[in-house]
């Protein structure tokens, strides 16, 4: 599969373009009668931000673009009345990544994007475009080192438009040269077009993430749920295979609902004993203490590849409590008193990176004058005047786990600059709909216990490497609402009747 063209877009210019003349040929020869020449690239860029609603007249409605019978297929888009198409569009960085896929007369007929590959590598090849580039600071314009670097880039990644090895990392070694080549006796795949040289290393990181919402009502229970993600560094001479152990604590199942890398071969579920017991006379005595010391893991076999990858994402397994346990007590209109409550639970390390409570205040005005008495650490209002900001600090009171904060609220009626500037409120949260937001992360820690078992750690050929880990927990989203007020919920079909 190939693309008959890329672009990038920024700002009022087109900042980058790159046609290819074979992609196009074939396009002529598939298409045939159908085939349309592509315009220049300010009539392309022009078109693309009418139909991206990015232009001036986003206002403006267009039948052809706005209307109800129109299916929504976002990021894929089509120009000039379904002349071309797939258009793919791709925002990232302040930037607007376009490309035109190569399709034939049928895929372009059928319109079902799930059977045309072309999208999906179209999608893949802007995605690690962006990548490339990575978030630039300051005007970027044509002639910015990173676009012209670009071109290289896509010489080797989508030869002749036809993406080959994408991924950011192996161009990049490639282009700086920095790894030995391989000799022709040996095969060279795709994924490894180099062989490190260097001292053999591997480095994993499991970052654990927390989506969690609490009611503090008997008619909703609270839910939460524990996700996570395992990256994986090696730097390792030749090819060998790699077999390694994620292991969690004896009294928490194996992580489940795992999705792993290509190169992952195998990851079956297993039993490590880490106890010792080497004294015959004294196996019997030790044999309990064995037992409850073997950690549950699941053993992952794998080819590693040269660059930085995902080796697996999981769904923890369900925890018996929140890492917080919060309260929201919020009452009154234009002057409102509250109070937050957290309390940590004593299985979570007491050490966080950062804690702090967002405290929204939605179709209220702004806030006027406040008076605040927390626990501990500090409570800052918001640029915008419509929330508070409790800083948490880095750590709970050691003796009760718990912090709370108090605080008296007015409001007032904004000026009209400030109603210019305003975000929309939530038109849920009017009267004692309210929550807050907690965000935190704590290093070191994550709440499965999740944890790379580096006694299990093998290689094929056998070598000895260094070996690193490290792991963080941290809230994806963690919401509490109003004790007092109602709260957006989903329950399953069975609870719903009679409600």
């Amino acid at each position: 599969m190939s693309v008959r063209a890329v672009w990038i877009f920024g700002g009022e210019d087109v900042l980058f373009s790159r046609r290819y003349p074979t992609a196009e040929r074939r396009a002529k020869l598939l298409a045939k009668d159908r085939y349309f020449p592509l315009p220049s690239d300010h009539e392309w860029f022009d078109a693309v931000l009418t139909e991206c609603r990015e232009a001036q007249q986003d206002d403006e409605f267009l039948e052809e673009r706005d209307s109800s019978e129109r299916p929504c297929r976002k990021p894929v888009y089509e120009l000039y009345n379904g002349k071309y198409w797939p258009v793919i569009v791709l925002e990232q960085y302040g930037f607007l990544f376009c490309c035109l896929p190569l399709v034939d007369c049928k895929e372009m007929e059928s319109r079902v994007l799930v059977e045309i590959p072309g999208i999906s590598i179209g999608f893949d090849l802007l995605e690690k475009m962006a990548d490339f580039i990575g978030p630039q600071s300051g005007v970027t314009d044509s002639a910015s080192p990173k676009l012209r670097d670009l071109y290289n880039y896509l010489c080797l990644a989508a030869p002749f438009g036809s993406p080959v090895q994408t991924n950011p990392d192996t161009v990049k070694s490639i282009l700086q040269m920095r790894l030995q080549p391989w000799t022709l006796k040996q095969k060279q795949p795709t994924w490894k077009p180099f062989l490190y040289k260097g001292n053999p290393r591997l480095q994993f990181q499991i970052k654990e993430e927390i989506k969690a919402v609490q009611y503090d009502s008997k008619m909703a229970p609270d839910v939460w749920e524990v996700s996570g993600t395992i990256t994986c560094k090696a730097e390792l001479e030749g090819l060998p295979e790699v077999s390694i152990s994620i292991a969690v604590p004896p009294d928490t199942p194996p992580i489940d609902y795992v999705v792993t890398h290509p190169c992952v071969q195998s990851a079956d579920t297993t039993e490590t004993d880490v106890a010792g017991g080497n004294d015959e006379e004294e196996e019997e005595e030790e044999e309990a203490s064995r037992v409850s010391a073997a950690l549950k893991a699941r053993k992952f076999k794998f080819l590693p590849p040269l660059e930085t990858f995902v080796l697996c994402q999981y769904v923890g397994p369900a925890v018996a409590s929140l890492p917080i346990r919060g309260y929201y007590q919020m009452k009154g209109d234009k002057m409102v008193k509250f109070l937050v409550q957290l309390k940590l639970s004593e299985r979570v390390k007491n050490q966080f990176e950062f804690c702090e409570v967002r405290i929204p205040f939605f179709n209220r005005g702004i806030i006027t004058n406040a008076e605040v008495s927390p626990t501990n650490a500090s409570v800052v209002t918001s640029p915008d005047k419509k929330s508070m900001i409790w800083n948490a600090g880095q750590k709970f009171p050691s003796k009760s786990l718990e912090m709370s904060l108090n605080a008296t609220v007015q409001f007032g009626e904004p000026s009209a600059a400030q109603k210019a500037e305003s975000v929309p409120d939530d038109p849920f949260c009017v009267g004692l709909n309210a929550y807050v937001e907690v965000h935190f992360k704590i290093p070191e820690f994550t709440l499965t216990g999740c944890l790379i078992d580096s006694k299990s750690l093998s290689l094929y050929p056998n070598v000895k490497a260094k070996l690193t880990s490290n792991r963080e927990f941290s809230s994806m989203s963690y919401r509490i609402w109003n004790s007092h007020g109602d709260a957006l919920m989903a329950l399953p079909q069975s609870q719903l009747t009679g409600i």
